[in-house]
C-alpha cells in the first residue's frame, strides 16, 4: 500500500509488542500507530470470571475508532474478539501463535501440585477455572485484573498465592523467569493468537497482509445433513460436498457403506442414547484442528444438521474461532416418516401445526401443536403420553406412530394409541425411534369424517370418567383464592366477609355458624367452605345442607356430609322454588311462635324462662332465617335477591374464582364434530379465546342454565 496505515490498539506494553510483532513481517507497510484505553480497561472491577463483562469489553472503542474514520485497522488478541462480531467489522488477517499454553506464576515458584490446599490463584478465564478445579479442587480461585505485568506484581505482594498466565504473554514480554511451570490442560483455541479487523469489505488491507496471514489458509466445515439413512434421499449440494472432502466426521445414523469408496479420512464420532463415542466438546476440538491444518472438512450429521444435531453449538464454536462454517439441509426424520407411511403431518381436519420435540431430556415438552413428532424418546413414551393424557387433556384413543429406522430397509413400524403408551405399553422397541403423535397418525386406516373428536370444555373430569374420543382443553380455572374467601373480627367484633373490593359485615352472633342453610350451587364452593369452617362437620345435624345438581351433592358427601337436600331442578329456580315451600312452612308456624312469645311476657321471669328452655328448637328455627351462600366469583346476584326477597337474611361469598387459563390451548376447531360446555363460564371463555361459535358444530351443554345460555348466544 502506498499510503500509512492507521492502527488503533490498546495501551498496554503487551499490546504494544504485539503490534511491533505484526509489522515485523510486513516491513514494506509503513503505518502510524495510536493508543487507547478499551472499556476493559477502565472498568478492572468487571469481572471476567463470573459471566457479567459484555463480550466486546476490550475491543469497543477500538471497533468505534474504525467506525469514525479515525483508523484504517485494530490489532487485538484474538482471544478477546467478541463472538458474533459487530456487522459492519471483520477480521482480515489472523496470525499463528507461537505458544498456545498456559504457565503458572507463583510466589517462590512453586509449582501446582507443591501449592498447600486452599492457596489462592488468580484467573479471569473460566476455562483455566474449570481446568484448575479439575487438578486442584482444594485450591481458591478468584478472579484477577490488570495487565500481565500488574498480575504478576499482585502475586508477588502475596495478593495471591499464584495466577495463571498465557506462556505467549509473558514471553513476548520478556517474563519467562516468571513461568513456575507450564499447565497441562486445555487451553483458548485462539490462545495465542493476533488478529487484525477493518471495516467489512476492505479487500485491499486485507490483500496487504495476506501473505503471511493463516485466515483464507484455513480449511472450510461444511454441515451436511446425510437424510434419515437412505442415501438416496441425498441432495445433490450434499453428495458433492462429501465427494469433494478431506476429512469426514460422521453419525452413528449414517450408512456407513456409503463412505466406503469416498477418498476422504473418515472418523466416527456418533452418539447413542447412554454411550457417546466422542463427546461434543471433543468434537469441537477435531473439527476446529482439521480446519486449522487447511483440510476441507465435512460434519455429517443424520437428518438434518440444524434440528436436534448440535449444528449452532458447532458452528459458533468454528466460527467464534475464526472458522468458515457451510450448512447443507438434509431431510429430517419427520419429512421422512411422512413420506414413507403416507400420512401428511398437517391436514385440513385436524393438523393446521406441527412441533418437532427433543425425546430424551429429563421432562420432555408438550408443545400447543396438533401433531407432536418426538425424536429419540423412546424411553420417555410413557411420560409423554402421560403428560399429554394428564396435563394437556389429549384425547385417550390419539393414535400414534412408532417408527425404527424410517427410510431404511429394515424399517419397522408401530401402531397404538396414548392410552396404551400411558399404561406402559410398547416398551423395549428398537432404536433410533421416532414417534408421530395426533389424529393424523390415524388417517392411514381411516377417513377423517370417521375420527373427528369431541372438544370438552370444561375442568378435566376424573380420569376414569373420561371418554376416549374427547380432547380437553379446559377453558375454566378454578382458583381457591383466600382473599376471595376469608374472614376476620373487626374492632366491633363482627365479621367482615370480603367480596371482591366490597365487604359484608355481620354480628359474630349472626355468623355462619349461627345460619340454618348452607346453599351450594357447585362442587367447587364445597372445600374452600369446609377448610375454612371444619367445624362445620361436627355440628352438621344443626343446619341444612342444600345442593344444586347431583356433582355438587356427592362433593358434599365426599366431604362428610351426611345429609344433603338435592333441589329438584337443577338451577337457581329449583333452589327459589325449595326456599319458598320452606318459607311457607315458616308463615304457617307464626301463630304458634306469636303465642308462645304473648305467654312468655305474662308469666312471671322464671316461668318465662321454662317455656323458652322447652320451646328452644323451635324458636330457633322460626327465628334463624340465615342462609349462608359461598359460590362463583362470576355468579350472578339472582339467587341473593331471590331469597333476600322471600324474607331471608343471605350471607354471599366468593367461595372460589372462575377465570380463563393464562395460556388456554388454542386447537383448530374444524377438527372437531361437536363441542362440549359445562358452564355458562365455558360459553363465554371460549367466545373470548377464539371470537364466536363455530358453524356446523354440535353443541352439547351441561344443565339447563348452560343450555339457556347458549340459546342466548345463538338467537343474538
Amino acid at each position: 500500500m502506498n499510503k500509512k496505515i492507521r492502527v488503533i490498539a490498546r495501551g498496554s506494553r503487551l499490546s504494544r509488542l504485539q503490534v511491533e510483532e505484526v509489522f515485523k513481517n510486513f516491513p514494506e507497510l509503513a503505518y502510524e500507530i495510536k493508543y487507547l484505553e478499551s472499556y476493559g480497561d477502565k472498568n478492572q472491577q468487571i469481572s471476567l470470571l463470573n459471566g457479567e463483562a459484555p463480550a466486546d469489553i476490550f475491543t469497543r472503542e477500538l471497533d468505534d475508532a474504525i467506525r469514525q474514520g479515525d483508523a484504517d485497522i485494530a490489532i487485538h488478541s484474538a482471544k478477546d474478539l467478541p463472538y458474533p462480531l459487530p456487522e459492519d467489522i471483520e477480521v482480515i488477517a489472523l496470525f499463528p501463535a507461537f505458544d498456545t499454553t498456559d504457565s503458572l506464576v507463583s510466589r517462590d515458584h512453586k509449582k501446582l501440585a507443591e501449592l498447600p490446599a486452599g492457596s489462592i490463584i488468580g484467573t479471569s478465564s473460566p476455562l483455566r477455572k474449570k481446568g484448575l478445579n479439575e487438578l486442584r479442587p482444594d485450591l481458591t480461585i478468584k478472579g484477577i485484573r490488570g495487565c500481565i505485568e500488574e498480575r504478576v506484581q499482585q502475586v508477588k505482594d502475596g495478593k495471591y498465592d499464584a495466577a495463571i498466565v498465557a506462556t505467549c504473554a509473558l514471553k513476548r514480554l520478556g517474563m519467562e523467569d516468571e513461568i513456575a511451570e507450564v499447565l497441562p490442560f486445555p487451553t483458548h483455541p485462539l490462545q495465542g493468537f493476533l488478529a487484525i479487523t477493518a471495516k467489512k469489505g476492505s479487500q485491499a488491507l486485507q490483500q496487504a497482509f495476506a501473505s503471511k496471514s493463516i485466515l483464507d489458509k484455513q480449511g472450510i466445515v461444511s454441515l451436511v445433513g446425510f437424510g434419515p439413512g437412505d442415501p438416496d434421499l441425498l441432495t445433490i449440494k450434499a453428495a458433492k460436498a462429501i465427494d469433494a472432502a478431506d476429512i469426514i466426521f460422521y453419525d452413528d445414523l449414517i450408512d456407513d457403506s456409503y463412505l466406503a469408496d469416498k477418498k476422504a479420512e473418515k472418523i466416527y464420532v456418533g452418539k447413542r442414547a447412554g454411550y457417546h463415542y466422542k463427546e461434543q466438546a471433543e468434537i469441537n476440538r477435531l473439527l476446529l484442528e482439521a480446519a486449522r491444518e487447511g483440510k476441507n472438512v465435512v460434519r455429517l450429521k443424520g437428518g438434518d444438521p440444524m434440528i436436534f444435531a448440535h449444528g449452532s453449538e458447532e458452528i459458533e464454536y468454528l466460527e467464534s474461532n475464526l472458522i468458515k462454517v457451510n450448512v447443507i439441509p438434509g431431510i429430517t426424520t419427520a419429512s421422512a416418516l411422512a413420506a414413507s407411511q403416507k400420512i401428511s403431518l398437517t391436514h385440513r381436519d385436524f393438523s393446521s401445526s406441527v412441533a418437532l420435540v427433543s425425546g430424551h431430556t429429563p421432562q420432555p415438552v408438550t408443545p400447543d401443536a396438533e401433531t407432536l413428532v418426538y425424536y429419540m424418546g423412546a424411553k420417555q413414551l410413557q411420560t409423554i403420553a402421560t403428560q399429554l393424557i394428564d396435563k394437556e387433556g389429549w384425547a385417550f384413543n390419539t393414535p400414534v406412530l412408532l417408527t425404527y429406522n424410517v427410510s431404511r430397509p429394515d424399517e419397522q413400524t408401530f401402531e397404538t394409541t396414548l392410552w396404551n403408551l400411558r399404561n406402559g405399553e410398547m416398551q423395549n422397541l428398537p432404536t433410533p425411534l421416532i414417534a408421530l403423535i395426533g389424529y393424523v397418525a390415524g388417517l392411514k386406516h381411516h377417513q377423517a369424517s370417521d375420527i373427528k373428536p369431541t372438544l370438552y370444555t370444561g375442568t378435566l373430569p376424573a380420569i376414569e370418567k373420561r371418554k376416549a374420543d374427547y380432547t380437553y382443553t379446559p377453558l375454566i380455572e378454578i382458583n381457591h383464592d383466600n382473599t376471595y374467601f376469608s374472614s376476620k373480627y373487626d374492632d366491633n367484633g363482627c365479621y367482615r366477609f370480603y367480596k371482591g373490593k366490597g365487604a359484608i359485615l355481620r354480628s359474630e352472633y349472626e355468623g355462619d355458624e349461627e345460619a340454618e342453610y348452607f346453599l351450594f350451587t357447585s362442587q367447587y364452593s364445597v372445600d374452600p367452605t369446609l377448610d375454612y369452617y371444619p367445624d362445620l362437620l361436627e355440628v352438621q345435624e344443626d343446619h341444612v345442607f342444600i345442593a344444586i345438581g347431583n356433582t355438587t351433592a356427592e362433593a358434599l358427601h365426599r366431604a362428610g356430609i351426611k345429609n344433603v337436600i338435592k333441589v329438584e331442578k337443577d338451577n337457581r329456580y329449583g333452589v327459589i322454588e325449595w326456599f319458598k315451600k320452606d318459607k311457607e312452612k315458616i308463615d304457617k308456624a307464626k301463630p304458634r311462635y306469636e303465642l308462645i312469645e304473648k305467654m312468655s311476657k305474662k308469666l312471671p321471669c322464671k316461668e318465662s324462662n321454662a317455656l323458652f328452655d322447652k320451646e328452644a328448637d323451635f324458636l330457633t328455627w322460626y327465628e334463624n332465617n340465615y342462609i349462608f351462600y359461598p359460590h362463583s366469583s362470576l355468579s350472578s346476584e339472582a339467587i341473593t335477591l331471590a331469597l333476600q326477597e322471600l324474607g331471608f337474611n343471605v350471607t354471599s361469598v366468593i367461595a372460589y374464582n372462575n377465570e380463563l387459563p393464562n395460556h388456554p390451548r388454542r386447537v383448530n376447531l374444524n377438527h372437531f364434530k361437536r363441542i362440549v360446555f359445562t358452564s355458562p363460564s365455558t360459553i363465554d371463555n371460549f367466545i373470548k379465546l377464539y371470537g364466536k361459535l363455530p358453524e356446523n358444530t354440535e353443541f352439547i351443554t351441561r344443565g339447563p342454565i348452560t343450555q339457556d345460555h347458549l340459546e342466548e348466544i345463538l338467537n343474538k
